[in-house]
């Protein structure tokens, strides 16, 4: 369950960047003498099925799964799923079974794949400042589902391969000697270049995006607004640089777009009031783990909540800085003493500092609150075998398991509390 044991940061970095360009540029082109909100029926293609759409999906989904480091952390996992879900509840129905997933990169990015895969990089996380604007960057996204947009640039080619599609996808969205390795390794430049979204398509998930986030009763203005972050963060270097902004160099031309064709809705249309409780919850918790621990310092620096105090704990915690940790995390309980997630990341520590008296005390107290939360689950799973309780942690790995089921660290610690039960046989199986 911890992602710094599994996969380095360059390697991820790398990786997310060949997926990034392309695929999902957020290019909003507007025709301002058609305002009308579109009708939101997806496109149909005669050669390349629903059906082939959905296969491709999974072939891609394999690919990014095996290549990508992805976040199992419940506060963050399912606050995004509980975010896509919302917006979907308001898009007409679709053929995909929709599943989001969050990607442990700094780029600022986000992509959807054919059959409905939305992946959303903890880079965006970090950069964005409300739900709002979110929400307006996962519309967008999943109105590339809805329209099928890869669909439709796939039938054009009339390359159906499903597997080398994927390949193809990947270089698509390559730069520079990333690009052509993947090139070599699938098909000509030529065709790849038929994969990426037209100006059409970029005009339609706008439209489509905008209206699907209205309808969930959302501030347009929020999609305008995460633009503005991008284009903010395109005049600095590193590995938060949203490189695919490279690629459509116009933004502020397209923000102008957006920020013209809002000034033409009805304000009645979007009435959600600002309530950003959960998407602080999954910052401060993607802050605190998974950000540069200079720039998560900063973020917390002037701590007036709980959740503040939680994220400086845990930011002294990685420092191994034991006695600020502790003073910050009794700050935090002291300020919510029946938060789930402090609870729960109280109890983390003191588990990691060998306190396992006091870490019963707060994972149990969390479970209590919130049993579905499988990290303190996990923890818990631990300190049950620590005690030599084999058989209760047993069914403990296999509930976290039903959250996570390729995660190999429980699958290790499953197989090895088996073993010293007894169940030499299953626990060889766990690990192999």
């Amino acid at each position: 369950m911890n992602i710094n044991t599994k996969i380095s940061i360059k390697k991820s970095v790398l990786f997310c960047l060949c997926f990034g360009l392309g695929l999902l540029a957020l290019n909003l082109t507007f025709n301002h003498n058609k305002p009308a909100i579109p009708h939101a029926y997806a496109n149909m293609f005669s050669d390349f099925s629903i059906s082939d759409e959905k296969k491709l999906g999974r072939e891609f989904e394999v690919l990014v799964k095996s290549s990508l480091p992805l976040v199992e952390d419940p506060e963050i996992k399912f606050y995004i799923i509980s975010l896509m879900e919302e917006i979907l509840s308001n898009v007409p129905q679709q053929p995909f079974d929709f599943e989001a997933n969050v990607v442990y990169s700094p780029a600022l990015n986000a992509f959807a794949s054919p059959g409905g895969f939305i992946f959303v990089f903890t880079g965006l996380l970090i950069g964005l400042e409300n739900e709002t604007q979110l929400a307006g960057i996962m519309s967008h996204e999943i109105a590339h589902v809805t329209q099928r947009h890869i669909a439709g640039r796939i039938d054009k080619s009339k390359f159906f391969n499903l597997a080398t599609i994927a390949g193809m996808l990947a270089a698509a969205l390559a730069g520079g000697d990333s690009s052509a390795a993947i090139l070599s390794a699938t098909v000509a430049a030529s065709q790849t270049a038929q994969l990426n979204y037209s100006r059409m398509d970029e005009n339609d998930a706008d439209k489509f995006g905008l209206h699907y986030l209205m309808k969930s009763g959302y501030d347009p203005k929020g999609l305008a607004e995460a633009f503005e972050i991008l284009q903010s963060n395109s005049f600095g270097i590193g590995a938060d640089f949203p490189t695919y902004l490279s690629t459509h160099p116009n933004i502020n031309g397209r923000i102008a777009d957006v920020r013209a064709y809002i000034k033409s809705i009805p304000k009645t249309t979007y009435k959600k009031s600002a309530n950003n409780e959960r998407f602080l919850r999954a910052k401060a918790m993607t802050m605190a783990y998974f950000a540069d621990k200079r720039h998560s310092q900063i973020y917390f620096s002037n701590p007036n909540s709980a959740l503040d105090y939680m994220g400086l704990g845990i930011i002294a915690s990685r420092r191994n800085q034991i006695s600020a940790a502790t003073a910050n995390f009794k700050k935090a309980l002291e300020m919510a003493q029946n938060d789930s997630l402090i609870l729960r990341e109280a109890g983390r520590f003191y588990y990691e500092k060998g306190d396992s008296k006091i870490a019963h005390k707060y994972l149990t107290k969390a479970l209590t609150i919130n049993p579905n939360d499988y990290m303190a689950v996990f923890f818990y799973a631990r300190l049950l075998d620590a005690e030599q309780r084999h058989t209760e942690a047993q069914a403990a790995y296999l509930k976290v398991l039903k959250y996570a089921p390729e995660d190999t660290e429980v699958y290790s610690l499953y197989g090895r509390s088996l073993g010293r039960s007894g169940k030499e046989f299953e626990g060889y199986i766990a690990l192999a």
